[in-house]
């Protein structure tokens, strides 16, 4: 009595979702759910729902990112994906009625799990695809007159629902209809004919009617608005998934009527399509998975939330070398006063590591103005934020707008300030942020010293264009206008460093190190210093005006001992690596400067 009530495919799907929950949870936290919860705001409001109207499956865009918003809660956000990929599952399992080869529509909801891992691919494709299957599924339930009717209205309304997903519902009732020319009467089938051909042809036309009526959209996003076909790159996994809801389909017609042959127990079938199951998800998560995009995201996310000692962990152990790890690793050491002292423990690439190239996407506009607002300027740090809000792949997002709020309280502009404010006041997630921010924009129109906590201390510098090719004179203006910046001090001197130019550092050394308290000369500092007198031959005079410990005097000693003992030598020199290779000396023989005119372009971003 309870074999016969088993359902075999519930505990197959109830396990796959909590894996799904877990996966997404634990290992893409930062490039799934906080990466697509940053790239929008969700607001409730009139003119943002009419936004989502103006283009094809506005309806799935809407809702999609409404469920997108409580990716803020990484917990809630990957149980809602783990929830769609269940009901796709089921409402497909329902629609190919394959009750013995359950796996055959597991492979599609794979595919849908590995989709989420494209940047492009959010949660508004995902329920596009399952507005499909909703429309699918009460469509073969209609009697042969009825869904005549059906099918057309049904065409129209998936379409502004679902945009061009309308295609693959029109492909699957084409094979739903041919599937069932056996069980009719030759007299109905010249109607079932004409009923394919106007279907095809009205689900054709429809996204053409729509954009001369209706939206303002390129012709090519009309007809294929949330599918692959839209996107900016497509994968092969996204493609498959799109086609493998009809290829399926039509297979599990096949299946059917040959399942009853198999002589096979009801036991092994039920192992076999578990084992499959299995098979699918392992190769899918070994397929798709990158630890190292996810880790990159993690420490922007740490990066935002001032978690140092987290971007700085992950900077250190990422496995390969990467510009933008050492540059959110450099930032994090700074921030955390540990650059002059601890620099070199750290992968170092040169001045490429302190500072990104300028581009124009998103991601580089975003992250090139970090450091510029770390440095605190202002002006600089709110002209990246508004050109990569201007370049959001999605939507005016939560990312670009908080930081221009921030930047125009700390300029003392209420009224640019008050404008992106009034965006959040509609966000459920960033509502309280936003009445939070309000108080401190009261505060500082009426406080000319008053600062926002946990944000930089905005810098007064006399107006000049940034040479993005030449940070270092940005740097030195910063200090020639506050000889007091600290950060600025200790960048440009981790410039000089990094270039090898030896001279410029002891310049920089001898102008503004004396405007700090630091209790004695930073052990990097100290170890340039012994590269200068080294190489100018100087006496111990040198050590009278830089007092250089005695412990870094004879560490460089013993460096220069194991370096004249490297030549030829690759046991010595690996001794000499793991002694010394986080010392400014090693850098200086052994680590050459990336550039980004050679082989090394994956260093890029």
């Amino acid at each position: 009595m309870l074999l016969s009530k088993f359902r075999p495919h519930y505990v197959l799907v109830f396990l796959f979702a909590v894996f799904a929950a877990w996966w997404f949870y634990v290992c893409n936290r930062y490039f799934v759910l906080y990466y697509h919860e940053q790239m929008q705001l969700f607001r409730f409001d009139g003119l943002y729902f009419r936004l989502y109207l103006n283009t094809p499956g506005g309806i799935s865009g809407y809702l999609g990112s409404f469920l997108t918003q409580f990716y803020y809660y990484p917990v809630a956000g990957s149980f809602i994906i783990a929830a769609i990929l269940a009901s796709v599952y089921l409402l497909f399992y329902n629609v190919c009625n394959t009750r013995r080869l359950f796996f055959i529509p597991f492979i599609p909801v794979v595919l849908l799990m590995m989709s989420f891992m494209n940047i492009y691919f959010d949660m508004s494709m995902a329920l596009g695809i399952l507005f499909v299957l909703i429309g699918f599924k009460y469509y073969m339930i209609m009697s042969q007159p009825v869904r005549y009717i059906v099918g057309l209205i049904l065409a129209a309304f998936m379409y502004f629902i679902a945009g061009g997903n309308v295609l693959l519902l029109s492909l699957m009732i084409i094979i739903f209809e041919i599937k069932h020319k056996e069980k009719e009467h030759h007299s109905k089938k010249q109607y079932k004919f004409l009923y394919l051909m106007l279907l095809f042809a009205w689900s054709a036309l429809l996204p053409w009617i729509f954009w001369r009526i209706f939206y303002i959209v390129p012709l090519h996003e009309a007809y294929f608005a949330l599918t692959p076909a839209n996107f900016l790159f497509p994968t092969v996994v996204n493609n498959a998934l799109w086609l493998s809801f009809p290829v399926l389909y039509y297979i599990g017609t096949l299946t059917v009527t040959k399942m009853n042959t198999w002589k096979l127990s009801e036991r092994k079938i039920h192992i076999i399509n578990y084992l499959l199951a299995f098979i699918m998800i392992i190769c899918s998560v070994y397929t798709v998975h990158d630890r190292r995009r996810e880790l990159l995201h993690q420490m922007e996310f740490d990066l935002q939330i001032g978690n140092w000692k987290s971007v700085i962990a992950i900077g250190k152990d990422y496995p390969t070398i990467n510009r933008r790890v050492c540059y959110f690793t450099n930032i994090a050491l700074a921030e955390s006063g540990q650059m002059p002292y601890r620099m070199f423990h750290y992968k170092q690439i040169g001045v490429t590591g302190l500072f990104l190239d300028r581009q124009l996407n998103y991601f580089s506009l975003w992250n090139c103005g970090e450091i510029y607002y770390r440095l605190g300027m202002i002006q600089e740090a709110e002209h990246n934020a508004f050109e990569s809000l201007l370049a959001s792949p999605k939507e005016p997002n939560a990312q670009a707008l908080r930081r221009l709020t921030l930047t125009n309280i700390a300029r003392r502009d209420s009224a640019t300030a008050e404008k992106y404010l009034r965006y959040f006041d509609n966000s459920l997630t960033y509502r309280k942020w936003a009445r939070n921010q309000r108080s401190h924009l009261e505060l500082a129109m009426a406080d000319s010293a008053f600062h926002i906590p946990d944000t930089p201390i905005p810098r007064r510098y006399k107006d000049f264009f940034i040479n993005y090719h030449q940070p270092d004179y940005s740097l030195l203006i910063l200090l020639e206008s506050d000889p007091n910046h600290r950060l600025a001090f200790e960048y440009l001197m981790a410039y000089y460093m990094l270039q090898k130019n030896i001279e410029q550092t002891k310049w920089c050394l001898d102008s503004f190190f004396e405007n700090f308290n630091y209790q004695n000369i930073p052990t990097h500092y100290e170890e340039a210093l012994l590269v200068y007198h080294n190489s100018m031959q100087l006496g111990d005079d040198f050590f009278t005006r830089y007092p250089v410990s005695q412990e870094t005097r004879e560490r460089f000693s013993r460096y220069a001992q194991a370096y004249k003992a490297v030549q030829g030598s690759k046991r010595n020199f690996e001794q000499l690596q793991r002694q010394f290779g986080n010392t400014y000396w090693y850098y200086m023989h052994f680590i050459e400067p990336s550039t980004l005119k050679k082989n090394d372009e994956q260093n890029r971003y």
